[in-house]
């Protein structure tokens, strides 16, 4: 009896402090939350997707195992990240970095909801501060999306780990900023210090398309 109160004791600490966390920061923890589960429902969409096709194929090439890791890498590529097919004909590995947008509006949509959901908080509650929220989220997805990463590079097509810590990142940041954007009421002054960096040519284009886009 006494060493279970004293292995209770010790194990108390941990989630005091998880509450303590939840208390100082509760929309850290709700982007976290968020962002893991916009990934898992990603990740499951296109699990399911594969699975099907491959139970539903008369003549599949691998085992279950195999269709998970296909699963993974397209997963991947719908964030921009470009893969490697090693098993080819010549020996000789293929890129495969031809991202479909049908592929790339999922992802990007969970992103965004995530995010928006994530500044909302709780009803009736004030808006949590866009930086919380979104660092919450790209954290939680980046966490997820890392796993995925070392989950596919042991399969046939495997991810090039260049295009995975560039191109992931850029797009699981922007996706969440939009969403976070939008539960403001898409205010003026982020996109006007964005524009600030862009290049004079490029810079003169958006705000044209803006412009047209108002009078419209």
């Amino acid at each position: 009896m006494a060493g279970v109160i004293q292995l209770t004791a010790r194990r108390s600490p941990l989630p005091l402090l998880l509450a303590r966390l939840r208390d100082r920061s509760p929309g850290l923890a709700a982007g976290l939350l968020g962002g893991v589960l916009a990934a898992g429902l990603g990740l499951g969409s296109f699990a399911v997707l594969v699975m099907v096709l491959w139970i539903s194929s008369p003549y599949p090439d691998s085992g279950p195992g195999g269709a998970l890791h296909v699963a993974a890498a397209l997963w991947l590529l719908a964030h921009g990240v470009e893969l490697v097919r090693a098993d080819t004909l010549s020996g000789v590995p293929a890129p495969v970095g031809v991202t479909p947008l049908l592929l790339l509006a999922a992802p990007v949509w969970l992103l965004h909801r995530a995010a928006r959901d994530a500044v909302d908080g709780a009803e009736g509650a004030p808006l949590v501060s866009a930086r919380t929220a979104w660092t919450g989220v790209v954290l939680g997805y980046l966490a997820v999306a890392a796993a995925v990463a070392g989950y596919a590079a042991g399969g046939a097509l495997r991810p090039s780990w260049a295009w995975a810590a560039a191109s992931l990142p850029a797009v699981v940041a922007a996706a969440a900023g939009m969403g976070a954007w939008t539960a403001y009421g898409r205010p003026r002054g982020p996109v006007e210090r964005v524009l600030v960096l862009l290049p004079r040519g490029l810079r003169r284009l958006v705000l044209g398309v803006e412009g047209r886009e108002r009078v419209g």
